[in-house]
């Protein structure tokens, strides 16, 4: 073979070596796809987004808790129940008339006795401070409660971005491997996707773990809210699209 026609040869291989790492590669998946034009930035700091979605779940919340309902209801009129009782007392009268034609007459009626208890009453006065205190104590655990699930929501959805990267990178590292090797047959190509790669078993096995706790975590959130997990990610998924 001429040395032009090497020159020829070894050109039109690293010019096909261009042209295929020019080539988009396939996503890992449709939920989990990463641009690398538009690459996803981490979050450093609680946003103003965060806030809004957080004050929003924190007030469904309270409205949804079964403890700062009955605190608030204990300030209502069910507090002063014991204070004025009512009494219903049925009777009935018989009239003898010793006459022929009407011997006796009979007239039901009914009885009303009002109980007041000023002591009750005073009492109750006293302790509705107590019993606001209560309600205020119930409204900021469920408070906190919402806030602690929410960020933990939020670190394991980031986790689980970064781990969608090791993998996207995984994948890289073993495309262009491969498109080495279709153009020199004396590299030897990695099993990528396999059990003897530790890198993959260690990418995949931390992909598994953030996907289960961001699961868990939504779970989490959504109970505490007290919705079910899909009207949770409506609300999350509807804060983001008025945010953009």
């Amino acid at each position: 073979m001429s040395y032009v026609s090497k020159i020829c040869q070894y050109s039109g291989k690293i010019l096909l070596l261009i042209m295929l790492m020019s080539l988009p590669l396939p996503a890992l998946s449709e939920n989990k796809q990463l641009n690398n034009d538009e690459p996803q930035t981490l979050q450093t700091e609680i946003s103003d987004r965060d806030l809004k979605i957080i004050e929003q779940l924190v007030a469904i919340a309270q409205r949804q808790s079964s403890q700062v309902q009955e605190a608030k209801a204990s300030m209502g009129w069910r507090a002063f129940t014991d204070v004025l009782s009512m009494e219903f007392s049925p009777s009935q009268t018989t009239t003898n008339y010793n006459l022929p034609e009407i011997s006796s007459e009979s007239e039901r009626s009914f009885g009303i006795a009002l109980t007041f208890d000023p002591i009750k009453l005073l009492n109750i006065i006293q302790e509705l401070p107590l019993r606001e205190a209560r309600w205020q104590e119930a409204k900021q655990q469920k408070r906190l409660a919402v806030l602690q699930y929410y960020l933990a929501y939020l670190q394991a959805q980031q986790a689980t971005k970064i781990a969608a990267y090791k993998m996207q990178q995984l994948a890289v590292a073993g495309a262009k491997t491969e498109r080495i090797a279709s153009l020199n047959s004396q590299v030897t190509v990695p099993h990528q996707v396999s059990l003897t790669n530790p890198d993959y078993v260690a990418a995949a096995t931390e992909m598994l773990n953030t996907n289960a706790r961001e699961r868990v975590a939504l779970e989490e959130l959504a109970a505490c809210v007290g919705l079910s997990s899909q009207t949770t990610m409506t609300i999350l998924k509807a804060s983001d699209l008025n945010n953009q």
